[in-house]
């Protein structure tokens, strides 16, 4: 079975632009997956919720929580707290993991070891 990490500005856009990210990934995935969230992305999504100075980040970030436990997208410790470092080492770990970000420094460090999806300006998930 396949893992597929979200990442905080992936969910974040998601539920800015309304993008279905659950339902686009059983889409374009052939086989089985299962969607995983790091506690380090849960912790930068919970902050955002608390200390975002936009309301619109906050709601934008709330979302993104409700969505993660409505997809019960299952949730995995990691060793650091930094949500990038925690995505590396996760794929560094485990072969044929696909990860979900928009974040370019991201994509560059997964370049070697993961698949990257993102979402396009159409608003719709492919491979980078």
């Amino acid at each position: 079975m396949k893992s597929v990490i979200l990442d905080t500005n992936f969910l974040i856009y998601c539920a800015e632009n309304k993008v279905d990210y659950a339902t686009d990934i059983m889409n374009i995935m052939s086989g089985g997956y299962e969607l995983i969230v790091l506690k380090p992305v849960l912790l930068e999504l919970t902050l955002i919720t608390q200390k975002a100075k936009k309301y619109s980040d906050k709601q934008a970030a709330n979302l993104a929580l409700k969505l993660l436990e409505f997809n019960k997208v299952r949730i995995v410790d990691s060793s650091t707290n930094i949500a990038d470092d925690a995505i590396v080492n996760f794929c560094e770990k485990n072969s044929g993991v696909i990860v979900a970000t928009l974040d370019l420094a991201l994509r560059k460090r997964l370049k070697e070891i993961a698949k990257v999806m993102i979402v396009n300006e159409a608003k719709e998930l492919g491979f980078a």
